[in-house]
Parts: C-alpha cells; structure tokens; sequence
C-alpha cells in the first residue's frame, strides 16, 4: 500500500528491507526520516558539519543516509556498505550522494582525516570483537580532528535477552556475540556493555554524550553513543 500510495519515492527491494530494518514500508521510510533528524541534531550540537563532510558508515540500502541531503543543505554526504547490491540500488536511486564499496574489514578508500563526522547506526552490532577494535581505529583514520561520530549498540537494555552464561560475562564488562552466520549479517549479534566501549575508545575518542536505551513494550532500544576525536 505504502508503494502505491508513494509512486514516485524510491524503495529498495523488500528483501533488502527486510534484511536491514522490518518489512514495514511505512515505518522503514519515517523511522529513517526521525533517526536521520536525531543523529544531524546530535552532531551539529558538537561540530558544525554544514558545507563538511560527512559518511554513513554501513548505510545498506540507504533508510537514513537518503535524508541527510535535505538536513544538511551544502554538506558533502557519503554512504559506504560491504553489500555491493545495496551499493548499486543506491548509485542508481538516490540523488546528491556518493557512494562506494567497503570490506567486511578495514580499511576504506577515504583519505586520512576526510570526514567531518561518521555515524554508524546498528554496525558494531554485527561485528566480532576484533573487528570493533579494527573498525574503531579506521573511523578515528578517517575523522578529522575533533570530528564527531555517532554509533549505536546493545547495551543494557538487551540484557534480559542473554543466557544466564552470557549475562555473566556481559555483567563483567565484556563482548556477548552469537554467530549463527558470519559478522555483518543481521544474524551475527553483538551485545556491548557500556564498560566494553568506554575501554575501546578511551585512547582515541571522548565521550560527549551518552543516551542508554530502554526496554518499552518488550521492545529494546540500542544505546545512542557521540563521541568527538582526541588529539
């Protein structure tokens, strides 16, 4: 209905959806819409990225990336995803954004220094531990100095959705992950106690703000972390 209702608004494949979000059209575009308005709020509390740069790190099949050229007027924005097929439909539907192909691991093409801010929405989720170090020392690569980035996780608020073995060693600070398929698909799970990132970034980023989600009606919402580059 949401297709027929919006002719002329671009929307990926239902697989795609589904592999990436929830295969409701609606919400898939206006939750998109609010998390875009959250996260350029967030950022331009901190760093001024109008006329910057700025790149949605694992931006799948676009659901936030596609309203940052709207938001952020004058701004030069970025996508990049290990999906090629993602990659592609974005090339070819979304306007005013340049996109390209990364690896599962880093690094990336960008330059040192490239980016104003990077924000990765639901990525670490997916990744084992060493590539949370990996990819967090590429994200402070690529930021300038004092650049901003905002990530998301699987803080406490999963808690309740771990074993009894992996509430432990949750509760100790560590990394909880489930691999049922390899890192980077929905299936592969990371849970992170908030202790676990504050340890991976202490040497390279500060933590500017810190929102811890909440469990509402059995659904659980991933931390929201904004961290600006030191040195």
């Amino acid at each position: 209905m949401f297709r027929l209702q919006n002719p002329g608004l671009a929307l990926p494949p239902d697989f795609s959806i589904y592999e990436t979000y929830t295969l409701n059209l609606r919400e898939y575009y206006n939750d998109g819409l609010s998390t875009a308005k959250e996260i350029v709020y967030r950022i331009q509390k901190h760093r001024d990225v109008l006329r910057g740069r700025i790149l949605d790190w694992g931006c799948g099949p676009g659901r936030i990336v596609r309203h940052l050229p709207a938001l952020l007027p004058g701004t030069e924005i970025h996508g990049t995803d290990y999906n090629q097929e993602y990659i592609d439909w974005c090339k070819r539907e979304l306007d005013d954004i340049k996109f390209s192909v990364n690896r599962i691991d880093p690094p990336t093409n960008y330059l040192d220094s490239f980016f104003d801010a990077v924000i990765g929405v639901s990525i670490f989720t997916h990744l084992s531990e060493a590539s949370h170090v990996a990819w967090m020392n590429e994200l402070y690569r690529l930021t300038k100095p004092a650049g901003i980035i905002f990530i998301t996780t699987q803080g406490v608020a999963y808690r309740s959705k771990l074993t009894a073995t992996e509430r432990s060693h949750f509760d100790k600070g560590y990394l909880v992950t489930r691999h049922y398929i390899n890192e980077g698909n929905r299936l592969f799970s990371a849970f992170q106690p908030p202790e676990f990132i504050k340890r991976i970034v202490a040497d390279q980023f500060e933590i500017v703000e810190f929102f811890a989600g909440i469990t509402n009606n059995n659904e659980a919402a991933q931390d929201h972390w904004v961290l600006r580059k030191s040195g």
